[in-house]
C-alpha cells in the first residue's frame, strides 16, 4: 500500500476500457483511491457501477459530482447503489456546486446559492443513507417521512465538500466530513487549517474528525510535461477564484498578470510567465526528490492527495498511466533528512487527522469558491 493516497481522472480523457485498465493499474501499485470528476464527460455513476465490478480492492470516490443537476434523493441512490455494488468500497463521496462553465453553460442551471444547496444536499443525502425514514424542511427540497426502498447503509459513507473559499471551507468544518480543494501550498494548509479549527469547534466537533483532501498537479519528468504543466496552470491563474490562493503563497502579483495575459487568448505567452518556481510551488513538479518531499510533507499533516495528471499533447492515454507510475515510485524512495525549515512547515501538534489506516478495499475542475 502506498499510504492514504488516490489517483483521478475526467470521464471524458479515456474511453471505458482505459479507466478500467487506468483503474485495475492504480489497484495494483497500492493506492488507496481511485476517482472520478464528471463535467460533461462520462456519467459519473455509469463509471463507478463499471468499476466496482472490474476492481477487488481499492476504494473509489468522486471528486466531484455537482449538487444542482441531481436531486438529493438522486445523489443518496448513487450512492448506495455503488456502496452496494463495490462491497462497501464506495468511500469518498465528493460533492459540489460543479463549476459555473458546466451548470450555467452546460446544463442550463443557474448556480444560486451554493452555501446554503451545499448544506440542504449534505443534510439530506446523509439522512437517506443513514435514517429509516426521513422528513426534511428545506428551500429547494421537502422530502416527507420517505425511504429508499433497500434502506439505510450499514455505515456512513464520508461526504465531502468541494472547498476553495473560506466561506465553502467553513461550512465543510461544520457539517461535512472533510473538504476537496486544490493548489495545496504550506500557506493555503495553514489558512484551511485555522479555519476548519475555528468552525469545527464552533459548533462541537473535533478538528481533527474533519479530513483535508486536496487534487494535487502532477505531470511527468520531461520539459514536455513541465510545458503542459505551465499551461495547466495558466488555466488556473486564469480564474480569480485561485486567486486568494495565489495571494496567500506569495505569488498574487503574478496570478494578476498571468490572468491578464490570458485573458488576451495570448496562452502561449501566459504560460511563459508560469516560472519554476510557480510550477514547482503550485503542483508536484521538479526533480524526483523534489516531488518524493512534497509529497511526504502532505501525507504527513494527514492529507490525503488526489493525483491529478496533466497531460502532454497527444499523450493523454500514455500519461495518465506514467504519473500513477511515477508517484508509486517517489513513494517508494527513502526519506531524506528534513531540514529545521522543512520541520517547522509539518507542525507534528496541528497536523488533520489521516483516513484510516486500512480504508482499503488543463481542464476545469469542479471547485466551490465561495
Amino acid at each position: 500500500m502506498l499510504g492514504n493516497i488516490g489517483v483521478m481522472l475526467h470521464t471524458g480523457d479515456l474511453s471505458i476500457d482505459e479507466i478500467v485498465r487506468f483503474a485495475k493499474t492504480a489497484e495494483s501499485l497500492g493506492y488507496e483511491g481511485f476517482w472520478i470528476t464528471e463535467e460533461s464527460g462520462k456519467e459519473a455513476f455509469s463509471i463507478l457501477g463499471v468499476l466496482a465490478r472490474e476492481t477487488e480492492r481499492i476504494n473509489l470516490g468522486t471528486s466531484i459530482v455537482n449538487f444542482y443537476s441531481r436531486t438529493p434523493m438522486l445523489l443518496a441512490m448513487g450512492a448506495s447503489t455503488i456502496y452496494r455494488m463495490s462491497n462497501g468500497r464506495f468511500k469518498h463521496y465528493g460533492l459540489g456546486s460543479g463549476g459555473i462553465g458546466f451548470m450555467e453553460q452546460g446544463h442550463g442551471i443557474k448556480m444560486e446559492r451554493p452555501l446554503a444547496r451545499a448544506k440542504e444536499v449534505l443534510d439530506i443525502v446523509r439522512g437517506y443513507l443513514t435514517s429509516e425514514r426521513f422528513s426534511y424542511e428545506g428551500q429547494w427540497f421537502n422530502p416527507k417521512n420517505f425511504h429508499l426502498r433497500e434502506g439505510p447503509l450499514p455505515e456512513p459513507i464520508p461526504l465531502y465538500i468541494s472547498a476553495l473559499g473560506p466561506k465553502m471551507v467553513s461550512l465543510a468544518a461544520r457539517m461535512a466530513d472533510g473538504l476537496i480543494t486544490n493548489w495545496l501550498t504550506e500557506e493555503s494548509y495553514e489558512m484551511y487549517y485555522d479555519i476548519i479549527k475555528k468552525e469545527a469547534e464552533s459548533v462541537g466537533r473535533d478538528p481533527k474528525s474533519v479530513k483535508l483532501l486536496s487534487l494535487t498537479m502532477i505531470a511527468g519528468e520531461d520539459d514536455a510535461s513541465v510545458e503542459a504543466m505551465r499551461r495547466g496552470l495558466a488555466f488556473y491563474f486564469a480564474s480569480p477564484h485561485y486567486h486568494p490562493i495565489a495571494e496567500v503563497s506569495g505569488y498574487g502579483k503574478e496570478a494578476k498578470e498571468i490572468q491578464a495575459v490570458w485573458q488576451t487568448r495570448d496562452y502561449v505567452a501566459a504560460s511563459r510567465l508560469v516560472t519554476d518556481a510557480i510550477v514547482e510551488k503550485f503542483a508536484v513538479m521538479g526533480s524526483p526528490e523534489q516531488r518524493a518531499k512534497k509529497l511526504r510533507w502532505m501525507m504527513d499533516l494527514g492529507v490525503y492527495p488526489i493525483m491529478y495528471p496533466i497531460m502532454r499533447h497527444g499523450h493523454t492515454v500514455e500519461d495518465h498511466f506514467l504519473v500513477a507510475e511515477l508517484t508509486a515510485k517517489y513513494l517508494g524512495q527513502p526519506s531524506t533528512q528534513a531540514t529545521k525549515e522543512e520541520e517547522s512547515l509539518f507542525h507534528p501538534e496541528t497536523r488533520l487527522s489521516p483516513l484510516p489506516d486500512g480504508q482499503q478495499g488543463g481542464k476545469e475542475v469542479q471547485h466551490d469558491h465561495a
